[in-house]
C-alpha cells in the first residue's frame, strides 16, 4: 500500500500491495482511496494527475458536492453517489469539509451514537445501498482506474474500501487496519476544533468527547454496519453478493495480481 501526503489532504492511499488469504495481491495503480480534494496546489495536482484516474467517485451528499467541489484531472468522469440516507435531517447545507462530521451537536446523541447510527444506515438504506451498487459498478468498468472519496476519507469511503477489501480475500485483521489508518490523518482536526469552541457557552468535556470520536475511526463504528450486515444477509460476503449484486470471482480477476 503507498500513502500520499497532499497539502491539505493527509488521508490518500493506494490500495494495491495489500495481501489476500490466498497469497495474491491488490495491484496496484487501480484503486485509491481518501478524503476530498477540494483545497489542492500544483504540486498536488501533479501527484493527482500521475494517478491517470478515469474516475472519481464521490460519496458525498449534492451539498457538499456541489459547495466544495473536489478537482477534477483531465479526462476522469466525477460521480456523486450520495451514501447518506437523503433524509432531511442528513441534507443539511455543508459550508466546510468538516461540517458533515459535527451534524450529532443538538441531535441528542453521542459522536460514538451517530456514527454507529450512520454505518448502520450505509447497510439499510436505499441511499447507502444504491450507492455501494454503484460503487463496485464503476471500479469494475474495463481500463477503470478509481479515486472513491468522502470528506475524510474515512467513514463513506471506508466503509467501500472495507467492503472492497473483503471481496477481494483481504483478512478481516488487515481490512480493519486499513480503515484505522485513517486516525493517523486525522491526528489535529479534533484538537484544532477544540481550541476554536473553548469558551463557547455549549462546550464542556462531553462536547470535547464527542468531537474526537467523531474525528476518528473506530472499530465500534464498522461493527455496527457488520451486525446489520449479518441479520439481514447473512454476513458481509452475503451483503456485497446479494445486495449489491457484485461478481466477485470477476471482480478477483479484474484488480488480483
Amino acid at each position: 500500500m503507498r500513502e500520499y501526503e497532499l497539502s491539505h489532504q493527509k488521508n490518500i492511499r493506494d490500495l494495491g500491495g495489500m495481501t489476500t488469504k490466498d497469497g495474491r495481491h491488490i495491484k496496484y495503480g487501480k484503486l485509491f482511496r481518501g478524503g476530498a480534494l477540494h483545497r489542492v496546489n500544483e504540486d498536488d495536482k501533479k501527484i493527482i494527475d500521475s494517478f491517470h484516474l478515469t474516475d472519481i467517485i464521490d460519496f458525498r451528499n449534492p451539498d457538499e458536492y456541489q459547495n466544495i467541489p473536489s478537482y477534477r484531472p483531465k479526462g476522469a468522469k466525477l460521480h456523486n453517489l450520495p451514501a447518506l440516507d437523503q433524509k432531511e435531517e442528513n441534507v443539511r447545507k455543508v459550508k466546510s469539509v468538516d461540517g458533515n462530521l459535527l451534524w450529532f451537536i443538538g441531535d441528542n446523541a453521542t459522536g460514538i451514537e451517530h456514527l454507529s447510527k450512520v454505518y448502520g444506515e450505509f447497510v439499510t438504506t436505499m441511499d447507502g445501498v444504491c450507492a455501494f451498487r454503484k460503487f463496485f459498478e464503476i471500479i469494475m468498468k474495463d481500463g477503470a482506474v478509481s479515486y472513491f472519496h468522502c470528506s475524510q476519507g474515512k467513514d463513506r469511503t471506508g466503509f467501500a474500501a472495507y467492503l472492497l477489501e473483503i471481496a477481494l480475500g483481504v483478512s478481516e485483521e488487515d481490512a480493519l487496519e486499513d480503515y484505522l489508518l485513517s486516525n493517523k490523518a486525522m491526528v489535529g482536526k479534533a484538537e484544532k476544533l477544540v481550541e476554536q469552541v473553548k469558551g463557547k457557552p455549549f462546550y464542556n468535556e462531553q462536547y470535547k468527547k464527542d468531537l474526537f470520536d467523531v474525528f476518528s475511526t473506530k472499530v465500534e463504528y464498522l461493527e455496527s454496519a457488520k451486525r446489520k450486515m449479518k441479520e439481514l444477509y447473512g454476513g458481509t460476503i452475503e451483503f456485497i453478493e446479494q445486495a449489491l449484486g457484485v461478481d466477485i470471482n470477476k471482480l478477483k480477476l479484474i484488480f488480483l495480481d
